[in-house]
């Protein structure tokens, strides 16, 4: 059996229209982490497993209350709504939310309360924007996260906040609820308070009333509890039959708040179909028994993805080999319109997946097995762009885990909002997408099966790489002559060794596969070794006239640098989002210079972008043995253009400013 007939018999197996169906059901709970909604939606999977004839399912419970630690991620406090609503008084009589109409009206962690109040604007609640606004005893309405508030509002003796989307995020949809919540811990839970989420344009209805001189008054309502509760982690396998103990994990989380039917209903609904699909062609023999291990996660996203890895990596004989991560993966291409998106492992976890998934991808696009007869009937779009932040594949990429990654999902304006509905989830993108993980998960789980048609995959995606990296380095010699004499000889001597890093990555995806796979072909291995030896001296010969030495003292000194891991891992990278956030306040507090401070600026806008992709692509390439300067050769295959080294020694430094590294 080869890949194409894999992929057909996945494809004939697995169901969109279940999918969405099995979406449509998860959708009906309010499953914010740590709550006991999220729980029964986590026994609701459970026992459908069962009824599937599932024997290794279990759910994993873990401390939720706002003051225990995994690793160095904080968990939530428990919190539980029973209903809410919120009416105006004055100037008019309306109704603006209600719980039962909305989950997303009610701000998550919010505290109980029964009061009318004075509502005041203040804008996008800045600290200037409370400035001769007296907001004491009363609600503030304002564009700002709750979570950021709390202490502002306590500061200033406001009792409450309506939040509402700012004028970009509701373009195009001035009736959009966002979710939003306040998310206290056990240090600030005292000052919290509540808080409801409307949409722009009641917002706009009340600010217009505000601005005529008309007082506004609500009404507000709010039965909830917040208490020391549990975070719920769903997991499941099929046992491997000769390496159990190597695992390809799958996982999606199950959060968000009623409907949340794309983030992440699909992927939770999908992960079940995927299991399903491949017990079922175990058992109609279509497939042989995997004899890898393969895993099924439904999580609490981050927090509850932490404490399971924590709790794995004690475990002897554990060997995760990748993961792939489903988050947001049933978009209607018409209704969302964002095509599907593959983000890739990060630079630092070399590995033949990246390839393997794209195979997989040109193999399902047309085919018209993955079309469902109630879904989308057109061909596949799709984009695969390089390693992003924002869910929990991010968290195996890291240590202590260290394993390839990828998220499988969909850009969507709809997400974290009221407008996340079911109808805007497709039956055929679920099926598509679905077929692609199950392909990619069967063809690893054997050591011998696929083994030849994935080292000719590599090979395919090996030359194309080649090519990206040749026209990099074309590029930038043709450039160097436009820099005066010390950025150009530093920059030759950046062309010279950015080949180092890239041939390491590409000799360490081939050695992954020797790794994990036999009866390789070896007239196949010695064209992959021999070409890319023949690749290295080909580019000595390019590079040979150019300069060989730097001569700024500072890149000298970055290639001097090793950072060293101040953190066990997985990595929480608040504290960095809230520095380069803030940097102008805290130039004093952590001692960075102008310059430092323009670098760290400019490279925020680019680490920023991918949900932070290129900040933790350079987080996961500090491994205590490469310089600073190495780092940022590797950063330069990400997106095949370099990076500037000095911005990337600044962020540095500013890692250890943060006592998150030392040298």
């Amino acid at each position: 059996m080869d890949l194409q007939e894999l992929i057909n018999k996945v494809a004939h197996e697995l169901s969109g229209e279940k999918t969405k169906r099995m979406t449509s059901f998860l959708s009906l709970y309010h499953r914010i982490q740590a709550s006991k909604e999220f729980h029964t939606a986590a026994e609701f999977l459970q026992k459908e497993l069962i009824k599937l004839g599932d024997e290794k399912s279990y759910i994993h419970e873990y401390i939720a209350d706002g003051t225990k630690r995994y690793s160095e991620w904080e968990t939530p406090i428990s919190w539980d709504i029973e209903d809410g609503s919120l009416h105006l008084v004055e100037p008019i009589k309306k109704v603006l939310c209600r719980f039962s109409e909305v989950p997303e009206s009610i701000c998550t962690h919010s505290k109980s309360v029964n009061l009318t109040s004075e509502v005041v604007h203040v804008g996008a609640g800045k600290e200037e924007d409370f400035e001769n606004i007296d907001v004491k005893g009363k609600v503030v309405l304002t564009s700002a996260s709750p979570r950021t508030m709390i202490e502002r509002l306590a500061k200033h003796g406001s009792i409450g906040v309506i939040a509402y989307p700012s004028e970009q995020r509701a373009q195009g949809h001035q009736e959009m609820i966002q979710y939003v919540g306040l998310w206290p811990n056990a240090e600030n839970v005292e000052k919290s308070t509540f808080g409801f989420s409307l949409s722009r344009k009641q917002a706009l209805e009340l600010i217009d009333f505000l601005n005529k001189g008309k007082k506004v008054m609500i009404k507000g309502e709010i039965k909830a509890e917040l208490y020391e509760g549990k975070m719920h982690v769903l997991s499941t396998k099929i046992e491997g039959s000769k390496y159990p103990e190597e695992e390809i994990i799958i996982i999606a989380h199950i959060c968000h708040p009623a409907p949340s039917a794309n983030d992440n209903a699909s992927g939770s609904a999908l992960l079940f179909e995927i299991y399903r699909t491949i017990k079922a062609l175990i058992e109609k023999k279509e497939i042989d028994h995997p004899e890898r291990t393969i895993r099924f996660l439904w999580v609490p996203e981050f927090s509850g993805t932490i404490p399971w890895i924590v709790e794995q990596e004690k475990r002897e004989n554990f060997k995760p080999i990748f993961c792939i991560n489903l988050d947001m993966v049933g978009e209607h291409p018409s209704l969302v319109g964002f095509p599907f998106t593959v983000n890739k492992t990060s630079i630092s976890t070399p590995l033949f997946l990246n390839d393997l998934i794209s195979e997989c991808i040109e193999n399902v696009k047309d085919n018209p097995l993955s079309i469902e007869q109630g879904g989308w009937q057109f061909p596949w779009n799709y984009r695969i762009k390089p390693f992003a932040g924002g869910s929990d594949h991010l968290l195996f990429n890291d240590a202590p885990l260290r394993i390839p990654s990828v998220m499988f999902g969909h850009p969507d304006t709809f997400h974290h909002t009221n407008l996340d509905t079911i109808e805007k989830v497709d039956p055929t993108t679920l099926k598509r997408v679905g077929t692609v993980a199950t392909s990619t998960i069967i063809s690893c789980c054997y050591k011998d099966k696929f083994s030849e048609e994935i080292q000719g995959i590599f090979l395919k995606g090996l030359e194309k790489r080649k090519g990206s990296f040749l026209n990099m380095i074309l590029k930038e010699i043709k450039l160097v002559n436009n820099l005066d004499k010390e950025e150009k000889e530093e920059k030759e001597y950046l062309i010279r060794n950015v080949h180092l890093p890239y041939l390491k990555f590409e000799r360490r995806g081939l050695q992954s596969i020797e790794d994990l796979f036999g009866s390789l072909n070896t007239e196949i291995s010695d064209l992959q070794r021999n070409g890319l030896n023949h690749f290295e001296s080909s580019i000595h010969t390019l590079t040979r006239e150019l300069a060989g030495e730097i001569i700024s003292k500072t890149t000298q000194q970055l290639l001097d640098k090793i950072p060293k891991r101040l953190w066990k891992g997985p990595f929480n990278a608040n504290i960095i989002y809230k520095s380069m956030s803030n940097l102008d306040s805290l130039k004093d507090e952590i001692k960075l210079s102008e310059n430092q401070i323009m670098d760290i600026k400019e490279l925020s806008q680019n680490m920023m972008a991918n949900y932070g992709g290129l900040m933790f692509d350079t987080i996961n390439l500090i491994d205590d043995e490469r310089s600073v300067l190495e780092i940022a050769l590797y950063l330069s295959l990400v997106e095949w253009k370099f990076i500037d080294i000095k911005i990337v020694g600044s962020f540095i430094e500013l890692l250890k400013k943060l006592e998150v590294i030392s040298f």
